[in-house]
């Protein structure tokens, strides 16, 4: 049997808006390095994402310099946001159930979205001044944060899994649709489930938290934002416990350090699968 191994590895630099893949990225205590830093708000000071606005998929990013070029492929304008840009004030915004204290990005930024999506809204980034604690059951010693992800810090999905689920659609299925950070090359569908703690390459060792419940966030097509419910349909067939659909496994980083595709995976512990 082959050996587990990183076949992608994808950041979401704003929480919602699209993803970059990455060759090689550090592991640092709320996850992947950028991953999920910045995040828009409402006028309550709510999180916005795919969820209610499925045309946040028209905005793309990619890496430029020292930051990222955010391209709004409607209008096909594009602004820069620079990995530490110029901050405003601090203020508490909520994401889910907690409220966590974040600062808005200044440089136009707020009325920049705001035009494009034709409501008010302000970009934060998440301070490394001011944490974003996770369940004390899910800390480790290197990780008790999270960055502006739903909930833990990092996403793993297999290829296996994919595939599966490619089979009972019938037709490929877009894996950015689940969001993942990382995605393993592997043989067998939903192994991830049963995997409680793993390292990866030399030096870097994550703790297998929970499994992922899904929404339908899956079923928005990342390249155009329609809607096809069939996905989150057909999962629920198969990966519906209780009243919760799963896919993917949420980790918390052990240990920390820089990680690459190709890396291969070392299993620690496992745990029983509920499916």
């Amino acid at each position: 049997m082959s050996v587990p191994s990183i076949h992608s590895l994808i950041i979401y630099p704003i929480k919602s808006l699209g993803g970059i893949n990455v060759s090689k990225i550090s592991i640092e205590p709320p996850g992947l390095q950028y991953d999920r830093r910045f995040m828009l708000v409402d006028e309550r000071n709510n999180f916005i994402t795919q969820r209610t606005r499925p045309e946040l998929t028209r905005f793309q990013l990619e890496f430029k310099q020292e930051g990222f070029e955010v391209m709004d492929q409607s209008t096909r304008k594009s602004k820069y946001l620079h990995f530490n840009p110029i901050l405003g004030s601090t203020e508490e915004v909520q994401i889910w159930d907690d409220r966590v204290l974040a600062t808005e990005v200044l440089e136009d930024w707020s009325a920049w979205f705001s035009e494009k999506l034709d409501q008010k809204v302000r970009l934060f980034q998440l301070s490394s001044s001011f944490s974003r604690i996770i369940n004390p059951e899910y800390q480790t010693e290197k990780s008790k944060i999270s960055s502006f992800a739903d909930s833990l810090p990092i996403l793993l999905c297999s290829k296996a899994s994919f595939d599966h689920l490619d089979l009972l659609l019938n037709h490929p299925l877009d894996w950015r649709r689940f969001r993942p950070n990382i995605i393993v090359s592997n043989q067998t569908a939903f192994e991830e489930d049963t995997w409680l703690e793993l390292s990866i390459g030399s030096s870097v060792k994550l703790s297998g938290a929970k499994l992922c419940a899904r929404c339908q966030l899956i079923n928005v097509d990342p390249v155009d934002g329609t809607i096809d419910s069939d996905i989150l349909k057909t999962l629920s067939h198969i990966r519906k416990f209780g009243n919760k659909v799963y896919f993917g496994q949420q980790f918390v980083p052990i240990s920390l350090g820089e990680i690459k595709v190709g890396d291969p995976i070392t299993l620690h512990k496992i745990k029983d699968a509920i499916f």
